[in-house]
């Protein structure tokens, strides 16, 4: 477990592939609050859970969530990365925590996949408040690059990790 001061002491909790049914209730509750999945599709997110952003009571506040994918255009595996944060803990400096948390964790595992092993992380940028003022082409604390938009126009940002090679 990792913390970090903010508005108030706050807990990362790693639970990749891990019981997630003591918190599931109230994840799904944050992503049906705040424009998450819902349904069938918020029950398979639960499963891909990595880190739980927790109040020092306990209460989940903000999660990251991946999933590995083929990625065509960039010819390899990523893990798909998106994060949330309730809207009372969207304090500065929390969100790219959580990224960096969860990238290092999704790094330090990446080699133990069997098939197609990600070579990085790739993630949809669709909070407009970042849009409007993350526009920087490296985010200096993530690394994550700019590397254009979706058909919808969302920034499309890639990190790759250390010694990561690409597919011929």
């Amino acid at each position: 477990m990792k913390s970090v001061s903010g508005k108030q002491d706050l807990i990362f909790e790693n639970v990749w592939r891990k019981d997630v049914a003591p918190f599931s209730s109230r994840v799904l509750e944050i992503w049906r609050d705040h424009g998450g999945p819902m349904g069938q599709l918020a029950q398979e997110r639960l499963q891909q859970l990595v880190y739980i952003v927790k109040n020092t009571e306990g209460d989940v506040v903000g999660m990251s969530t991946a999933f590995k994918m083929y990625v065509k255009r960039l010819r390899n595996h990523f893990f798909a990365m998106r994060l949330m944060l309730a809207p009372d803990f969207r304090i500065p400096g929390l969100t790219s925590k959580l990224l960096v948390s969860t990238r290092d964790f999704l790094e330090s595992i990446h080699e133990e996949e069997d098939t197609g092993r990600a070579i990085g992380l790739i993630t949809l940028v669709e909070n407009q408040r970042l849009k409007d003022n993350r526009n920087e082409a490296i985010w200096p604390a993530s690394k994550m690059v700019y590397i254009g938009n979706s058909k919808e126009g969302h920034p499309i940002r890639v990190y790759y990790f250390e010694g990561a090679r690409i597919l011929p």
